[in-house]
């Protein structure tokens, strides 16, 4: 039988708040498996989704981007014990002891087959545009607040001056008031 987490332990084990699983749960419209109470509970397949999930969110990626992004992700059913969900960056998995040897058997297993492969590399080449796209729009955000900030100053230099001028004005007005007096 395979092992069954609580929200705490799923928390526990993804660094991931509670809360915000329950709303990764609502948003991307995970499927997760509820006990005869109604209590949330978490299998290995969803431990292992959840850590990729917040792989894809420390990217850059939104949740919408990462909904679609899920079923790519995913290769067997959910809850499924042959999962073949990894971390995306690494490839490691989060579980050790048997789940590991039945995982290396299906990265051999994957080797063999062309298709999987060929999907892979798929997803790894939509993770690369995805991360030149976030470069390239945070190197457009950082460009534009530059501009932003040498516009700035150059409206500061501008009211300074003006304030320069004004009080030089109001000086000699006053010395010409003092010599009439």
């Amino acid at each position: 039988m395979e092992p069954k987490y609580t929200v705490r332990q799923a928390s526990e084990m993804t660094g991931v708040k509670s809360y915000v699983l329950r709303y990764w749960e609502d948003e991307l419209e995970l499927q997760i498996q509820r006990n005869e109470l109604g209590h949330r509970y978490y299998t290995r397949y969803d431990i292992q989704l959840f850590m990729n999930i917040k792989e894809l969110k420390k990217r850059g990626l939104q949740l919408r981007a990462i909904k679609e992004l899920i079923p790519q992700i995913s290769h067997a059913a959910p809850g499924s014990t042959s999962s073949k969900i990894r971390l995306l960056e690494t490839g490691e998995e989060i579980f050790d002891g048997d789940i590991g040897d039945s995982a290396r058997q299906e990265r051999e297993a994957e080797e063999e087959n062309p298709f999987v492969w060929v999907e892979n590399e798929k997803i790894l080449e939509f993770q690369s545009i995805l991360e030149r796209l976030i470069a390239q729009e945070m190197q457009s955000k950082n460009e534009d607040e530059e501009r932003c900030r040498s516009l700035d100053l150059a409206i500061r230099r501008q009211q300074m001056a003006r304030r320069e001028a004004a009080a030089a004005a109001a000086d000699k007005k006053n010395k010409k008031k003092q010599k009439r007096s």
